[in-house]
């Protein structure tokens, strides 16, 4: 009899507990309705969207300043201009959540310093007297605009769609979704340019992310009824929690990630100039670019979809997908070395590539939970970190080699790249399955981001309950 009362007794404080957090959600008004949650989503996905349009267009400003700024500026340089702002917004986003976790996660005001940082970047950098300036006014401005505004997304999308919302991979993926902007970017930069010249391409430019980002003001408003994190509220000291066990996935998917960058940023800052060298028309040069990009778009739309209507079917499944993906483009890349002649079968090629590199930037968000086995306010970070310092060498590896062979071996050495990073994903699913890592032991890593009041209570209730 004592131990169904016990029962009882838990059973009740459970269900007080329960409506006391319903209560307390509730009350907060408009920003505890379902529908807010989706309107955070779509704001944040659209913040993505155009950030990540203009890192995949920028290839276009690079062949145009590279035919203003020949006998000045080397093609290396212009892609490091072009994947510098990108890289310093990436690998500082560990150190941004750090600093917004700390602040009380006020939302809204680093989504208001982010917008103010782009549209620095973008009026300083239509008045430099060459592109060297723009290691100043772009990358700084702009890196540190965009690791505000990158940071804030992951964290306001893991409060709403934690990993135990139905929705959790639909919503992570619709925040991984740059590709889609290139579609309509690619062409849109070199209309601007050709029409307005570059250094007021970047003013309309400034103009119009500047609203887009301060969209994010209005929206990106705290969870109602959830705590702060603890592990002192930091990112970056949250490290020294993670079983050490889990370094060799770590390097693994870092490794994974670098190569990702490499191969996608020197393909998207180097095609257009690629094509310009035997075409005088920007827009025109820019087909191959815009290829690339639909291609990598297209697998968005289709992962969108996917898990919107099957909610959790790509669940635990994502490591195959990238495997697959990974090995059929680094086989196409080789055959567009052999046959990098033949325009027509260069398109198609074009686009393929684009096609199967997509699922590794569509799903970095939901594939870093997975193949790193961290919560995703620190996979996010993670992963993005790992871009960043693929960014920052990827004209090495590209653009210098590019420049100097005019263009021989271009593809062939992407194609490298894309082995290692095979090699990188397989390795890491064999080291899991031969430890036993099961997504069980992945979603316990949840309990990090409980609130220490509530883990206090929770510690409590389970004393009384052992007493």
């Amino acid at each position: 009899m004592s131990t169904e009362s016990e029962q009882e007794k838990k059973q009740a404080e459970a269900e007080e507990s329960k409506g006391e957090r319903q209560g307390l959600f509730e009350s907060t008004g408009v920003y505890a309705r379902p529908f807010w949650a989706w309107l955070v989503l779509a704001c944040a996905a659209t913040n993505v969207i155009f950030l990540g349009g203009k890192r995949r267009a920028f290839g276009v400003f690079v062949a145009q300043l590279h035919v203003e700024f020949n006998q000045t500026v080397s093609l290396a340089e212009l892609n490091w201009i072009g994947d510098s702002y990108a890289a310093v917004g990436y690998m500082t986003t560990t150190l941004s959540s750090t600093v917004i976790l700390m602040s009380g996660r006020r939302f809204r005001i680093f989504q208001f310093a982010g917008s103010a940082f782009v549209l620095l970047a973008c009026i300083s950098s239509a008045y430099v007297p060459n592109p060297h300036w723009l290691f100043l006014s772009h990358t700084v401005f702009h890196g540190i605009g965009s690791s505000f505004i990158l940071s804030v997304v992951g964290l306001i999308v893991n409060e709403y769609f934690d990993k135990q919302h139905n929705y959790h991979i639909l919503a992570t993926t619709l925040v991984s979704g740059g590709s889609i902007a290139s579609i309509v970017f690619v062409q849109m930069y070199a209309s601007l340019i050709e029409a307005y010249n570059w250094r007021n391409a970047f003013l309309v430019l400034g103009a119009i992310y500047f609203v887009v980002n301060m969209s994010g003001v209005i929206f990106f408003a705290k969870r109602p009824g959830l705590g702060d994190y603890v592990s002192n509220k930091s990112c970056v000291t949250a490290v020294a929690q993670i079983d050490r066990k889990r370094a060799p996935y770590l390097v693994l998917w870092f490794i994974d990630r670098i190569m990702t960058s490499v191969v996608t940023y020197g393909m998207l800052l180097n095609l257009a100039d690629y094509v310009r060298r035997r075409e005088s028309s920007l827009t025109k040069a820019s087909y191959l670019t815009l290829l690339f990009a639909s291609g990598e778009a297209s697998t968005y739309l289709l992962g969108a979809l996917i898990t919107a209507f099957t909610r959790d079917l790509l669940h635990n499944k994502l490591k195959w997908i990238l495997i697959g993906c990974t090995a059929v483009m680094a086989s196409l890349l080789v055959v567009w070395e052999l046959f990098a002649a033949d325009r027509m079968l260069s398109n198609f090629l074009a686009f393929l590539t684009g096609f199967t590199m997509g699922p590794s930037i569509t799903f970095l968000f939901p594939a870093g939970e997975e193949l790193t086995s961290l919560p995703g306010h620190y996979a996010y970070p993670f992963s993005l970190a790992g871009m960043g310092v693929g960014m920052a060498i990827s004209p090495a590896l590209t653009a210098l080699i590019a420049e100097r062979n005019n263009y021989r071996w271009f593809f062939l050495i992407q194609a490298f790249m894309m082995y290692i990073k095979l090699a990188a994903l397989i390795i890491n699913v064999v080291l899991q399955r031969c430890c036993g890592v099961e997504q069980s032991e992945i979603d316990g890593y949840r309990s990090i981001e409980l609130d220490s009041e509530e883990k206090r209570k929770a510690d409590e209730a389970a004393e009384e309950a052992a007493h």
